[in-house]
């Protein structure tokens, strides 16, 4: 069993040395040491492997006989024996993302017991970084629901302020569902290239001068030049009331104006916000198993679904709907994507009889009662 020690040595060469005796002496093994200067003098930091039978009350008095003072003892995981500052440098890059998961960090790092003065302190400064950060990473609120009726345009070069501020106000999950990684921050860069995608569209949905919604279509050369890749983003106090579906239905219109024959869009297969948005465009659709996500393929003509399933893995590009943080599919080069089960998305599941010529907007011409 792993135990955590903290004690105060006694002020006398040949302390430590001693407390290591003892130890050796009762088969305990010290896996790990640090040493650190308090106000009271030095303060030892053990990780110790044990055989059964011992507790932490027996490990404070075998302390307590090598002369140490103010131990504490706790159990702890395997994971302690990580270099501590580069388990305390990833904490601070998770703050980056998240700077109110401070307590989170703190109770994976050091538990919820008494601290030893040295954990006390990295605690202190933990807190005070998370604090910076969020004050850095302050937004003002946007627009509310109710405050005005949404307008939809297509997006210009000028909108990427607009985009970077609606994209900070949306939450951690809405961000990553998104864009299927972790996203913190989107850049002006960025944000310009999604606001006017090479040889696509965007649409964005504004109340007063502020974006609470976007949708984009681009094109997914590697899917041949008439496909489009389209991704939606909804500010989370706008999510639940139609605008996602008002946005996908224009920036489809616009694509196929565009001339594409299909689009796109990748979905996680939990994010059943999305793929009930994609079954309300009443189009044909098709989806397919792409490594850890679902292609969903939407089609604009007749014949756009008949090669949309055994394709090859791509390269995601920039000049996508997508930002190029997206890892690739694990399947291997020329192995055909699994269709998804369409039992489990009846949303996307082709009814007996609709299997029509689909109309100018893509819908079959079926009975749909």
């Amino acid at each position: 069993m792993l135990w955590k020690i903290g004690t105060e040595l006694a002020d006398r060469p040949g302390a430590l040395a001693e407390l290591a005796a003892r130890c050796g002496a009762d088969d305990i093994n010290i896996l790990s040491l640090e040493v650190f200067t308090a106000e009271t003098g030095a303060v030892d930091e053990l990780v110790v492997s044990t055989g059964a039978g011992w507790t932490a009350d027996a490990l404070k008095a075998l302390a307590a006989e090598a002369g140490c003072l103010g131990t504490t003892v706790r159990p702890c995981q395997a994971d302690v024996l990580n270099d501590a500052p580069t388990r305390y440098l990833r904490a601070v890059l998770r703050l980056i993302d998240d700077p109110v998961s401070v307590d989170d960090e703190l109770g994976n790092l050091l538990g919820f017991e008494e601290y030893t003065p040295a954990e006390w302190a990295r605690a202190d400064v933990l807190v005070e970084i998370a604090g910076r950060l969020a004050e850095r990473f302050e937004v003002t609120e946007g627009p509310r629901p109710g405050s005005g009726v949404p307008v939809l345009r297509k997006a210009t070069v000028e909108d990427a302020e607009a985009v970077v501020a609606m994209h900070e106000r949306c939450s951690y999950e809405s961000r990553t569902r998104r864009y299927h990684v972790p996203m913190a921050k989107l850049t002006a860069r960025t944000a310009r290239h999604l606001s006017a995608p090479a040889g696509g569209v965007s649409i964005v949905a504004c109340v007063g001068d502020a974006v609470i919604g976007m949708a984009t279509a681009a094109p997914w050369e590697e899917l041949g030049r008439t496909t489009m890749e389209v991704a939606v983003l909804v500010e989370d106090g706008w999510q639940g009331q139609g605008l996602g579906l008002r946005l996908l239905r224009q920036v489809v219109a616009e694509a196929r104006l565009l001339g594409a024959d299909r689009v796109v869009c990748l979905v996680q297969p939990e994010n059943d916000a999305m793929l009930r948005t994609l079954e309300r465009l009443r189009m044909r659709s098709r989806a397919v198993r792409d490594g850890d996500h679902l292609m969903v393929t939407v089609a604009l003509s007749d014949q756009s679904l008949s090669h949309a399933v055994d394709r090859a893995p791509v390269q995601y590009r920039l000049n996508r709907a997508t930002p190029p943080h997206r890892s690739q599919s694990p399947r291997s080069p020329g192995q055909p994507a699994g269709e998804h089960p369409l039992a489990a998305l009846p949303a996307l599941q082709p009814h007996p009889g609709r299997a029509g010529a689909a109309g100018r907007d893509g819908a079959d011409r079926g009975d749909r009662s």
